[in-house]
């Protein structure tokens, strides 16, 4: 594990952190401060909601009718349908392995591992079971979409002290404004100016499946 993180492995240090911080982790941060990771695009290639969907529609093509009328009820109940529906085959779902390595690294050196995704609590539960390094799930309930500042809020409120957030997308930096420290995952070259100009400590991963 003492040579896990190094360029060849993903971690891109250009925003200046150090590849070790305290008690052996990566980050310059205390290992009470725990580590979120985003699910869709970050703990693993591809969203859940797609996914669902379309393991479904093989079997049924009228669910789109259906989906229709779940969507007026709000997209966190249009997730929840789908996922009390789902067909998918978990062994076929490709995790970002630096993903999963920092997230092991972490944990062994002291830190909570947290998933906090707007994918349903079904889906992210039996996801999260595959990952022996998870501590908790924080996910979308039927009724709330955990996405972008309500996930930003939840995570502000829970970990006052601070916390570390991987995350891929535009709508991850409503959360890494909030965050003690930041990790982007197969993140564009606009997110990662965008993360970067918030002056925390950050990290980039490449996002690596194979």
């Amino acid at each position: 594990m003492t040579d896990l993180f190094t360029e060849a492995d993903g971690i891109d240090d250009d925003y200046g952190v150090p590849h070790r911080g305290r008690a052996g982790t990566v980050f310059s941060l205390p290992s009470t401060i725990p580590l979120v990771l985003d699910l869709d695009g970050t703990l693993i290639r591809g969203d859940l909601l797609y996914k669902s969907f379309f393991s479904i529609l093989r079997r049924n093509p009228l669910i789109v009718v259906a989906c229709a009328a779940w969507l007026l009820r709000g997209r966190a109940a249009l997730k929840r349908q789908l996922a009390l529906r789902n067909r998918i085959n978990w062994d076929n779902i490709e995790l970002h392995h630096d993903v999963v390595a920092l997230a092991n690294h972490e944990k062994a050196a002291g830190r909570r591992v947290v998933l906090a995704t707007a994918a349903d609590a079904v889906l992210a539960g039996q996801l999260a079971a595959m990952i022996p390094c998870i501590d908790h799930v924080f996910a979308s309930d039927g009724e709330h979409n955990l996405k972008g500042a309500n996930k930003a809020a939840l995570l502000r409120r829970t970990f006052p002290q601070g916390f570390i957030y991987a995350g891929d997308s535009r709508a991850d930096l409503a959360v890494w404004r909030e965050a003690a420290g930041i990790v982007t995952v197969a993140a564009s070259d606009t997110v990662r100016s965008a993360a970067r100009a918030l002056g925390k400590p950050a990290i980039h991963l490449q996002g690596r499946v194979d």
